[in-house]
């Protein structure tokens, strides 16, 4: 077969994207698909419907991964996995998540167009809660597949307003009628790969079309729990108050610092902040804040960590405040496979796209398959970098240069 053969029909991929948008769309274009929720549920089932109407058979497991499943001539050899998410930020933008999946999927509608048959099996794959604005952790389903979480755990686990997950999971299959159930953890992939926008502006600046992301970063985050005392904001003197609001105020600050001198490998920084009584003529006496630190080393994450400590210590002696500093999810860097980011280039350079090799900050859920089955995580550009915003954007042409290069690395990988 040809490359021509498998030709990516950049205006049904463009329109896909869209269509999806406009679900849970915001009035700044965004989109605002928390996972699992209604209108989450809602592009699950077009994607759903797509997946059926290009003659995939569907999937789907306890977490709520959703397998769209393409034959190959030996069905007993193990997929070809292409995928990323469609739930979104609170809100996100239309193209984080959804750009994986939808390419994905035109990638097995041009097999289709062009009679091209496969040896192995080609699956496309949304995984379920991979940004953890809703429920946490992120990168749920894809971890929970990989044997990574436990699935009875995050069943468990609620939203802010108190609903669990394992309630809205069951809302969300009746939706999806005529999907067999799958195993988990899930059967081992012969080859993983994930298209994403970048997320940074580095190719956009230097005016390049592909990335193949070499490894990830350190990453760890946690909490923060400041206990002070209650009083009367008009009454109590200043000189007595144990705020703490006012103590989250200055260690975010340090926090800030902290994160400052690390940049461009490392950043940190306070996202969540929940105040008691929240009161307007309350001193504030629990404040609570998440925290996240990454840096694309290990050793200076832990320094970092180690900086944010010493500023949780001084500011506790300082104002007299019990501060209590949480650690949780620690996450080592990942390496990708060396012969499928040498595989990219090569396929890029035959397609004339200028292609180059990078590593990621953020997470994604390429760090769950890594340590299955050989995983490609391929970036292509995001006007000025922005991310995780109503404003993210990726042109048509780069949404198309990103699936031919999926299309032709699926078409080797599938045999």
């Amino acid at each position: 077969m040809t490359r021509a053969q498998l030709a990516i029909d950049r205006d049904r991929l463009w329109s896909d994207l869209m269509t999806l948008g406009v679900i849970g769309g915001t009035a700044a274009g965004g989109s605002y698909r928390p996972a699992l929720s209604p209108a989450d549920r809602a592009g699950r089932a077009l994607f759903a419907h797509w997946a059926q109407e290009a003659g995939l058979a569907l999937r789907i497991d306890a977490i709520g991964n959703m397998f769209a499943r393409r034959e190959g001539t030996d069905p007993t050899l193990p997929p070809v996995v292409i995928g990323s998410h469609l739930d979104t930020q609170m809100p996100g933008g239309r193209f984080d998540g959804p750009l994986g999946v939808l390419a994905g999927l035109e990638v097995a509608r041009a097999m289709t167009r062009a009679g091209l048959a496969t040896r192995h099996p080609v699956e496309i794959v949304n995984w379920t809660n991979e940004e953890g604005a809703r429920f946490q952790p992120g990168v749920m389903g894809s971890a929970v597949y990989a044997g990574q979480l436990a699935l009875g755990e995050v069943l468990e686990r609620r939203d802010s307003t108190g609903v669990r997950l394992s309630d809205e999971m069951a809302n969300a299959r009746p939706g999806l009628s005529g999907i067999a159930d799958a195993p988990l953890p899930g059967p081992v992939p012969h080859r993983y790969l994930e298209l994403h926008i970048e997320q940074s502006a580095r190719l956009e600046t230097e005016g390049q079309d592909i990335a193949m992301v070499t490894r990830s970063s350190a990453m760890c985050s946690g909490y923060v729990s400041l206990h002070g005392e209650n009083g009367h904001t008009q009454t109590l003197p200043m000189s007595r108050r144990r705020n703490a609001l006012a103590a989250a105020a200055e260690l975010i600050l340090e926090i800030e610092k902290i994160g400052a001198g690390a940049e461009p490998d490392g950043m940190v920084g306070v996202s969540v902040i929940e105040n008691w009584p929240n009161n307007r003529v309350n001193v504030p006496h629990l404040t609570r804040m998440s925290w996240a630190v990454v840096h694309l080393d290990a050793g200076e994450r832990d320094r970092m960590v180690a900086r944010i400590e010493a500023a949780v210590a001084a500011i506790r002696d300082a104002r007299g405040l019990e501060i209590t500093l949480e650690h949780r999810h620690y996450r080592a860097p990942v390496a990708f496979d060396q012969g499928l980011v040498t595989t990219g280039l090569e396929v890029a350079a035959r397609l004339g796209l200028g292609a180059i090799t990078m590593p990621t900050l953020t997470a994604h859920d390429a760090l769950s398959l890594a340590g299955l089955c050989p995983t490609a995580l391929i970036f292509v550009p995001c006007r000025g970098g922005v991310s995780h915003s109503e404003a993210e954007w990726c042109s048509p042409e780069q949404a198309a240069n990103g699936a031919r290069l999926l299309a032709e690395m699926a078409r080797q990988a599938a045999g």
